[in-house]
């Protein structure tokens, strides 16, 4: 009875991505989804299991041994703050996971269907969570808009090419079944 109800409801409010098609997660992901379970009861986000394997789908396909590609974030504390610094997937796991919770909590999620803010704690996952502070203070939130501006500052500022994917939020709704 609860499952139709929540079913009604994405139906009803709608997943907020502009392509209403889903694409399921792969095997490689779906044999991780045990240690999700771990990470995201820990850290208290038991809720969120289903978007944390939609990030680790848009990240690595549950590839590699950083399927979180979480090395260069804040969690990190015990390898290099590179790409694929991370050798332990559990450990990729563990951080990538906190920093969704961080992002979560920074976009003041309030359900796994609160797309509006979901989409601005997904670009602050990839961007960091500077875009969060940054869009909610400039803007109100995310906006594709917002995303692209921040990324070609960003670019500028380190004297990069590109910095980020803008486009972020929906590559990983995609694999969001409520999305």
């Amino acid at each position: 009875m609860i499952v139709v109800l929540f079913g009604a409801a994405v139906a009803m409010f709608g997943g907020g991505s502009d392509s209403n098609s889903y694409t399921p997660v792969s095997a490689e992901v779906e044999a991780y989804e045990p240690i999700i379970q771990k990470y995201a009861k820990e850290y208290g986000i038991p809720e969120y299991v289903e978007l944390i394997k939609a990030v680790m789908m848009q990240e690595s396909g549950g590839r590699g041994l950083d399927p979180m590609q979480a090395a260069e974030g804040s969690f990190n504390t015990r390898y290099p703050h590179e790409p694929n610094g991370i050798k332990d997937p559990e450990y990729s796991i563990q951080c990538g996971v906190q920093e969704l919770k961080a992002a979560l909590t920074s976009a003041e999620v309030e359900s796994p269907i609160d797309m509006e803010h979901i989409k601005l704690a997904l670009q602050g996952y990839n961007f960091g969570n500077g875009y969060i502070s940054w869009a909610k203070t400039k803007y109100g939130g995310y906006s594709y808009a917002n995303a692209v501006e921040f990324s070609t500052q960003q670019a500028q500022r380190l004297g990069w090419d590109s910095y980020g994917d803008t486009q972020y939020p929906a590559h990983v709704l995609r694999y969001y079944p409520y999305g």
